[in-house]
């Protein structure tokens, strides 16, 4: 009988009771919780920086091509389909040689030809951007012995090309529309193209008169021809990674244009031409080169997404105008938004951002890199962002974004 009795004491002592339980398994779901957290900002960070190493390896093999084969090579960024402000794929190109035919003759509106500027119906939507325009502005380029005709029909001149006036370093970019040239007829002697944007100087004759100058006009000019994609499949960047344009430095030509600011592209969407190209010396030409250096912004895409929808809702309501003014201010002269959030978003003090979460509980942004490439050697480099936003002095109150985001990149110094 002693013998049992230490038995059932030893077996009731072996137990647990349901609240040990409930309390381990408690502790397992918050170390689980923790470290799935972790595993995701670490993977997180590693495609970021994946991608960053992706763009670097692929800019520094085009700048190798250029040297080895002693001619232009480069890389052309894609749009992302689905978000047309960031990056998502590239490819490498041979750039191809400009076309410079012939003469031209600047007009303002005047599709007829019969030397009068057509302002009798008012203002028309001239470059089709929806907006309406003022046909006293120099809107066409009139070829002869141009040969645009021939281009068009062999598919080497179309919309959204880019027309150099004058020909040279010292002539202005202009994007322009070919509908004027009709390969459905016979090539006529005199063939026309319509600029996205007005050229620059409005002429010196009466605005009644389409011929833009009496005399003293640019007459000649060049058509930058699309290069040669190379054989090989687009590189895609890891998935859930873009370069975010909106952040990045890069020159005016590539960005979209607003109602309020000239340049860029003529219309409200980046450049399908962003290319980087390399000299055989190594050096990047063209437009990249005009930026000096250029700071490509690679983030999480669901952050650029969401933060940038945000952010055009407080701009007003009506998103086109938003766009629109968000677009102008990427090119104001005090060197433009730079749309790189800070590291941490507190939804209570940046008014922007209320739609984010409750007051008290920042949004944490992902992990994001800098991809830095010197117009001047062409050498490429990767950065953390410097995430910096305002001061506990008060004068400088957070505003969401970061302060000054490549300073590490531009001073060589590194993130504490």
């Amino acid at each position: 009988m002693k013998r049992d009795g230490l038995l059932r004491s030893e077996r009731l002592r072996g137990g647990y009771t349901l609240v040990e339980i409930l309390i381990v398994v408690g502790i397992l779901v918050v170390l689980l919780t923790m470290t799935l957290m972790t595993v995701r900002f670490t993977r997180d960070g590693d495609r970021v920086t994946a991608a960053a190493a992706q763009i670097q390896s692929f800019l520094a093999g085009a700048r190798d091509r250029a040297i080895y084969a002693r001619a232009p090579r480069g890389v052309r960024l894609f749009l992302d389909t689905n978000n047309p402000r960031t990056v998502s794929s590239m490819v490498y190109i041979d750039p191809s040689e400009s076309w410079s035919d012939g003469v031209v003759q600047l007009r303002r509106w005047d599709p007829e030809l019969d030397g009068r500027t057509n302002i009798g119906g008012g203002n028309v939507d001239i470059n089709q951007d929806g907006v309406a325009d003022d046909p006293r502005n120099v809107w066409m380029v009139v070829g002869d012995g141009t040969a645009w005709w021939e281009l068009k029909r062999r598919g080497l001149l179309f919309d959204g090309m880019r027309i150099r006036i004058p020909k040279g370093p010292g002539g202005s970019w202009y994007p322009i529309n070919t509908r004027l040239i009709d390969i459905t007829k016979a090539p006529p002697t005199t063939q026309m193209l319509v600029l996205g944007i007005p050229y620059r100087d409005p002429g010196n004759t009466p605005v009644e008169r389409s011929q833009a100058f009496e005399s003293g006009g640019p007459e000649d000019y060049e058509i930058q021809l699309a290069p040669r994609i190379l054989p090989g499949e687009p590189a895609s960047l890891p998935e859930g990674t873009v370069i975010d344009l909106d952040g990045s430095r890069i020159p005016d030509a590539w960005r979209p244009s607003s109602t309020m600011t000239g340049g860029g592209t003529g219309n409200a969407l980046y450049s399908q031409y962003i290319d980087l190209v390399y000299s055989p010396r190594g050096s990047l030409m063209g437009d990249a080169a005009s930026g000096g250096v250029l700071h490509l912004y690679v983030c999480d895409r669901e952050d650029s997404v969401l933060l940038k929808e945000e952010f055009l809702k407080s701009l007003d309501s009506d998103l086109a105008k938003a766009a629109d003014l968000f677009n102008a201010s990427l090119q104001s002269a005090s060197g433009g938004l730079k749309f790189i959030p800070a590291d941490a978003i507190d939804p209570g003090s940046v008014a922007w951002a209320a739609g984010l979460g409750t007051a008290g509980e920042p949004y944490n942004v992902r992990d994001r890199r800098v991809v830095t490439i010197s117009g001047q050697t062409g050498s490429v480099s990767i950065h953390l962002v410097n995430a910096g936003d305002g001061d506990s002095s008060g004068s400088n109150p957070p505003n969401g974004f970061a302060d000054d985001p490549y300073f590490f990149a531009e001073t060589g110094e590194t993130a504490k």
